[in-house]
């Protein structure tokens, strides 16, 4: 049985779209800006010795414990973080409609946010919302260097049922997929050591079987396992200030 196919969009998201954000956040000097910019940031121990995620959900969308285990999992196998990483998971309004633009989440990330990039501390915001992206085949964007948005409906027609991957290994592909992005993958931040950037679908791999793939099978048919990063990948994480 064919299940769908989903891609992954990661958008360059230029402060100057928005540019009132740095004068209503002054703390966030360091968040808010391009896509890719934080990865040496986010794999080297310094200047941030400490990761903090802050998780907002919307009701009815909160992670499972395995899903942000496997994240944080993932996350030290490639980030040196001698302070370590910390996750703090809460829950905010519903959005009240089935779809939401990027300009829609941008605005219910600057209205909900509580956790900035300070010190010695570097943040990442993942916002979970209870309807699709305007694209219904999405399941997520990384817009910002340290922001990230998750689309549950999406994930929650697409998993558990029969003939579906498990929730939670949807999920901690996705989160892991869309943390890459972060990270600088592919060439976008994590210049690339050797040509393995797939230029037909933006920052992507060019391997089918690398976590940073650009698209996603939700089938049984497709690999039970939660794809692994590539070796490519890894190489230029490491390159990158990372294990």
């Amino acid at each position: 049985m064919a299940g769908k196919r989903f891609v992954f969009y990661s958008l360059l998201f230029c402060l100057s779209v928005f540019s009132a954000c740095q004068k209503e956040y002054t703390i966030a000097n360091s968040d808010y800006k391009t896509l890719g910019t934080s990865a040496h940031d986010l794999l080297s121990a310094s200047p941030y010795a400490l990761l903090q995620i802050e998780i907002q959900y919307m009701p009815g969308y909160a992670l499972d414990n395995a899903s942000i285990n496997n994240l944080v999992n993932f996350l030290n196998l490639y980030i040196n973080k001698p302070a370590g990483i910390q996750v703090f998971q809460h829950q905010i309004d519903a959005s009240g409609k089935p779809a939401l633009t990027l300009k829609e989440i941008v605005s219910i990330e600057k209205k909900n946010r509580s956790i900035f990039t300070f010190n010695d501390i570097i943040t990442i915001h993942i916002l979970i919302t209870d309807g699709y992206y305007s694209n219904s085949l999405t399941f997520a964007t990384s817009y910002w260097n340290t922001s990230s948005c998750i689309f549950g409906k999406a994930i929650t027609d697409n998993s558990g049922g029969v003939m579906q991957v498990t929730s939670t290994q949807l999920m901690s592909t996705i989160l892991e997929h869309e943390f890459g992005h972060l990270l600088g993958l592919v060439d976008q931040g994590s210049p690339m050591l050797a040509n393995h950037k797939d230029a037909a679908n933006g920052a992507h791999c060019s391997i089918t079987n690398c976590l940073m793939y650009y698209a996603i099978e939700t089938s049984t048919g497709g690999a039970m396992a939660i794809p692994a990063l590539d070796a490519n990948c890894i190489t230029d994480l490491k390159a990158n200030g990372g294990k």
